[in-house]
């Protein structure tokens, strides 16, 4: 909600919340974003993968019939599958890399910047796989591992 008078969101300035950024300790609900440390939509998707960890919550349930079983860690070794990825990324993958698509295969491609090569694999489909492995507990940062 806007103050009328002074045109500011929730009437709260800037000037309110001095010099305090990313991991200032008394974050609350009338902070800006920008206290959370939040750049881009990566970001914000690794925090709140994050949280979810560290309330114990289960992974994502799955797209197609449930989600997997807490104590299954998705590893490098992992089926490409466990990532929950749309049928618009596997296919590609597939083809690309044969049927037995591992983790470790598509981040070994991410990382040295080949999946962009992959026929049907643009910019929203690697930000889609970026965003399932940051779900997984893998850290993504700008295409980098």
């Amino acid at each position: 909600m806007n103050d009328a008078h002074s045109g500011k969101a929730g009437g709260v300035s800037p000037d309110e919340h001095g010099e305090h950024g990313a991991g200032y300790a008394e974050i609350g609900l009338e902070c800006p974003v920008s206290c959370l440390g939040v750049r881009t939509v990566g970001d914000l998707v690794q925090l709140l993968a994050e949280a979810g960890r560290a309330a114990g919550l289960p992974a994502a349930a799955g797209h197609a019939g449930g989600g997997l079983e807490q104590d299954e860690r998705v590893t490098l070794a992992s089926p490409i599958g466990r990532l929950e990825l749309s049928g618009r990324v596997l296919a590609p993958l597939r083809r690309k890399l044969g049927k037995t698509v591992t983790v470790g295969q598509v981040v070994a491609l991410l990382h040295s910047g080949g999946l962009a090569e992959v026929r049907g694999i643009g910019a929203r489909r690697i930000g889609e796989i970026e965003t399932a492995l940051i779900a997984a507990g893998f850290q993504v940062r700008a295409g980098r591992w």
